[in-house]
């Protein structure tokens, strides 16, 4: 008794490797999900969720004082434009300087208050 063999067409693609993928393909294109070029802004977006809720960055997100998450979100989607080219490297470093700055006037207005709260408290009755 003989059985029926099954074929499946690899993906037309290439490995960040060089060698072809060899994943099935997922559609009448001739590509994988992770090759087909009608697929690369759902790709994109699939990766932007996943990594947006990854409990690492759920849990680097909740480090961050609330007044300062939008500068974090703004770095956040400054490194991703630089990583597809919307921004440069230069306009990004100058954002993460203005951004330290904008924290070490944060944390030296913080520390103030601290000092003055804690010398209040101090001259009581």
């Amino acid at each position: 008794m003989t059985e029926a063999v099954r074929t499946v067409a690899n993906c037309a693609g290439t490995r960040a490797d060089g060698q072809p993928c060899g994943a099935p393909i997922a559609g009448d294109d001739g590509y994988c999900y992770s090759h087909d070029p009608t697929r690369s802004i759902e790709r994109h977006l699939a990766r932007r969720r996943g990594g947006q809720n990854s409990a690492s960055a759920a849990r680097l997100r909740g480090l961050v004082p609330p007044r300062l998450l939008s500068v974090y979100g703004r770095l956040e989607a400054a490194l991703e434009d630089v990583r597809t080219g919307t921004l440069t490297p230069q306009q990004a470093t100058a954002m993460a300087s203005v951004a330290r700055a904008l924290v070490s006037v944060l944390t030296a207005g913080e520390l103030e208050q601290r000092v003055r709260d804690l010398e209040g408290k101090g001259d009581g009755p």
